[in-house]
């Protein structure tokens, strides 16, 4: 990517991180894609795709509220996730996929890869560069030990848990997830129905 392109996306990228700019992620995603000419056969697409997929703007625009670091928004969600992947039926699981489209995307460290994915294509970190310890404790989330070490990863207490997966909840009801879902993903988390 020439430097022109690199400080244009840089503008934009810091225009969209600043809630005092009428300006979406959205519009970040698309300028990433057309800045990297991504036409979905390069590594830019993995990245674009997280970032230029509706829900998952909608989602890390409603954690915005906690006050997160981009690698704690990502990896917290991923970190749920993957312990509801390793935990709930198969079927309730691709329930949830379904449903809310683009969601596997943020996974285990799946977010976080494309994240620092994203810092390579400008040539510098995102935010903080993401940890071997962080990345490995999203890797395999099937406890809540698990999850509790991989907030712990990411510089969260477990206490972020509880304000987390609420708004995590909301989101997915918001998106057309069952009750009975919500409800077992509550369970699931620690912080009961939603």
């Amino acid at each position: 990517m020439n430097a022109p392109r690199s400080l244009a996306l840089v503008a934009v990228l810091t225009l969209a991180a600043c809630p005092a700019f009428a300006f979406s992620l959205s519009d970040a995603a698309n300028v990433l894609s057309a800045a990297t000419g991504d036409n979905g056969n390069g590594s830019g697409s993995d990245t674009a795709s997280l970032l230029g997929n509706p829900q998952n703007l909608a989602l890390l625009q409603t954690l915005s509220s906690l006050k997160l670091t981009p690698q704690q928004a990502v990896g917290g969600t991923g970190a749920l996730l993957g312990l509801a992947k390793n935990q709930l039926p198969g079927a309730e699981y691709s329930q949830l996929t379904q449903t809310v489209p683009g969601l596997e995307k943020l996974e285990g460290n799946n977010g976080l890869s494309q994240l620092s994915a994203l810092g390579g294509l400008l040539g510098q970190s995102a935010g903080a560069p993401v940890s071997g310890e962080a990345s490995a404790a999203l890797a395999n989330v099937s406890s809540l030990q698990d999850l509790n070490q991989a907030f712990s990863a990411l510089g969260m207490d477990s206490g972020m848990i509880g304000q987390f997966a609420p708004l995590l909840l909301q989101y997915l009801g918001q998106q057309g997830v069952a009750g009975s879902l919500l409800g077992n993903l509550g369970s699931l988390w620690g912080v009961g129905g939603a």
